[in-house]
């Protein structure tokens, strides 16, 4: 239980876990490395039993497998991006409103 708690607080981020995180190269511990670390923990050791309890604590707002899912999503590390599309240029020309006769 010690090593895997150091491993989670105290080793600094190897070059696949910055790359995951989209974290340059000079930052030793990027924002996101604890909680990436304990979700893969939480993978290996017991993933069913996990996302069971990650389901209980939302009170069943969050269903298992959406729970396991989400925890799966959290061990790879965060996703580059989308860039933003165009969708209207056009000006609103202000706040609008409605009066009631």
């Amino acid at each position: 239980m010690i090593m895997v708690v150091g491993w989670i607080w105290l080793v600094p981020a190897t070059a696949v876990e910055r790359s995951a995180l989209s974290s340059p190269l000079g930052v030793e511990r990027p924002e996101g490395l604890t909680s990436m670390r304990v979700a893969r923990a939480m993978v290996h050791f017991a993933p069913e039993r996990a996302a069971r309890m990650l389901s209980n604590s939302s009170n069943g707002e969050i269903s298992p497998e959406l729970a396991g899912m989400m925890l799966r999503q959290i061990a790879k590390g965060t996703q580059p991006a989308a860039t933003p599309t165009e969708t209207n240029t056009r000006p609103t020309g202000g706040a609008k409103f409605v009066t009631v006769d």
